[in-house]
């Protein structure tokens, strides 16, 4: 009987319930969120610098063949590159001035590709796999074009031979007929004219055809006889603000985010203990006050020793601007994990453990928000995680950091501390979980 009261109480059935819904919900949660790679990788803006006019045909053919929807097309290499460093796109293929001449005069250009490496690991894969694929076709489609021009050329300066002697004879034949016309009577000229042109219209329209049929079997024939040329271009992959190897290095923004994210959830907990145990001593603003200097105290000390532990780990990056980016990250996580905890006490790090789960998708770093699915991409903006992990990749690696990025980070933690500030108004009396009440 009393293990019966025991597993009926509501800490066993809440203990079920909260099995349950993780179960389920935090995987649908990665489930769906991941569903994006490499399914919405198309959506990934591409910039095509095409700087020799000669190329224009080749590229089309490589805008053609890219597997992207947003392909930008433009000239200039050092607006591209910026766009790459601002992560306005996300690969440039360069074809190089004189490509088409250089190629034309045996000679091996170059076709480059920019890759800024300082992104998130599963898109700086697909990339390099792009450059490979693109790269490989193209330098197979004009070796091939020039083996079977090799096979073919003499064939076709024969044919070309072929064709003027015959017009040579057709001319002297029509200039014979045309003699033997003017000793016809005149009124039968006209009329034998006329046959002539004829005659002649039709035998130039049956040359035409023999000639081009003979010029395509001299080129199929040579195009099943050519052998690619080896080492005909050289594919050029620049890595622009390189991450080295191993996936511990192409994650590292994540981890940290994550990590520091983790601590103050938990330390969230913590300070909203000590806040509900003075708020009714000091009164409940006076209380937050001290709330909101303690996080900020906090979050300056433990983004300076985690800031440093990182980087002796890593081996890179800015120390100030990682510094600063913990800092902020930790500041907001402690905030935004307050809500939940002024609104039910400590009941709501269950719900934060849930928005937690949902940010490590919307942080975007395992996938950039233009691949995201409609509801991550409308969060992401709302995810402390988000900012830390952008601003991670740019102080660990490189890259520009958008002001609109800076701005939304500051706007989110003000907006954040405000409805702290209003929940504290209205709400007088917290709600404190007594453990011993779930039996």
């Amino acid at each position: 009987m009393k293990f019966k009261q025991f597993i009926l109480s509501k800490g066993p059935i809440l203990a079920l319930l909260v099995g349950l819904l993780y179960g389920v919900i935090v995987f649908f949660i990665y489930y769906s969120g991941y569903s994006a790679v490499p399914n919405n990788v198309d959506k990934l803006p591409i910039t095509l610098v095409n700087q020799d006019q000669k190329s224009n045909k080749l590229a089309k053919q490589i805008k053609k063949a890219l597997p992207y929807k947003h392909v930008k097309s433009t000239p200039n290499l050092i607006n591209a590159k910026k766009e790459l460093d601002d992560r306005d796109t996300y690969l440039i293929i360069n074809i190089p001035k004189n490509f088409t001449t250089d190629i034309a005069a045996n000679k091996q250009p170059n076709l480059n590709f920019y890759i800024n490496e300082s992104n998130q690991t599963s898109i700086v894969s697909a990339m390099k796999s792009t450059a490979t694929t693109i790269g490989n076709t193209v330098q197979q489609q004009i070796s091939m074009q020039k083996g079977t021009l090799l096979i073919a050329k003499p064939q076709l300066a024969s044919l070309q031979q072929q064709l003027q002697q015959e017009q040579v004879k057709a001319k002297e034949t029509i200039s014979q007929q045309k003699q033997a016309i003017s000793t016809a009577p005149a009124t039968q000229q006209a009329a034998l004219i006329q046959k002539l042109e004829e005659q002649t219209n039709q035998a130039q329209v049956k040359a035409q055809q023999t000639a081009a049929k003979k010029k395509d079997k001299i080129i199929s024939d040579a195009q099943s006889q050519a052998q690619p040329l080896i080492n005909n271009i050289k594919i050029n992959i620049e890595r622009q603000n390189k991450v080295d190897t191993g996936l511990n290095n192409s994650l590292a923004p994540f981890f940290a985010s994550l990590s520091i994210y983790l601590g103050s959830l938990i330390g969230a907990l913590l300070l909203y203990n000590t806040y509900a145990k003075f708020a009714p001593q000091i009164g409940r603003f006076k209380a937050f006050a001290n709330l909101e200097i303690t996080m900020a105290l906090e979050a300056i000390i433990i983004a300076g020793i985690v800031t440093w532990a990182i980087s002796a780990m890593v081996g890179t990056g800015n120390f100030g601007e990682l510094w600063l980016s913990h800092l902020l990250t930790i500041f907001a996580a402690y905030n935004f994990n307050s809500i939940m905890l002024l609104l039910l006490g400590q009941v709501g790090t269950a719900l934060n453990i849930f928005l937690t789960m949902l940010q490590v998708v919307a942080g975007a770093g395992m996938i950039p928000v233009v691949t995201m699915n409609t509801f991550f991409k409308a969060i992401h903006s709302f995810a402390p995680m988000y900012y830390g992990i952008t601003n991670d990749f740019n102080a660990m690696y490189g890259g520009t950091t958008p002001t609109a990025v800076w701005y939304g980070f500051i706007s989110l933690i003000i907006g954040i501390i405000i409805i702290n500030l209003i929940i504290v108004a209205f709400k007088k009396q917290q709600t404190m979980l007594r453990f011993d009440k779930l039996g």
